[in-house]
């Protein structure tokens, strides 16, 4: 449940620039597979998922108040598996 990558923090502030520059709300979610973990533990893990990036945000001059976060638990919409852990960020409605 954290940023790892460069290029995760090249997508976010590229990201965190489009929020400031124009007030845009985000609406950041996280998720878990399906396939590892109870869904109490996913649904857990998908919220922090979800906080870590919106963290990240927030430090790079985000404000709080234009970010929605939110845990979406265990999925299995995507093949292979992994790719089902994952946080996309999407303007808010």
């Amino acid at each position: 449940a954290k940023v790892a990558s460069k290029k995760e923090i090249i997508n976010l502030e590229a990201l965190a620039n489009m929020a400031k520059n124009n007030g845009a709300k985000l609406k950041v979610t996280g998720y878990a597979d399906s396939a590892t973990g109870t869904a109490s533990y996913n649904q857990t893990l998908s919220e922090a998922r979800a906080k870590a990036v919106a963290a990240k945000l927030v430090e790079m001059g985000v404000p709080e108040s234009q970010l929605i976060v939110e845990g979406k638990g265990g999925v299995d919409a995507e093949k292979p598996i992994q790719l089902n852990r994952r946080v996309i960020i999407a303007p808010a409605k």
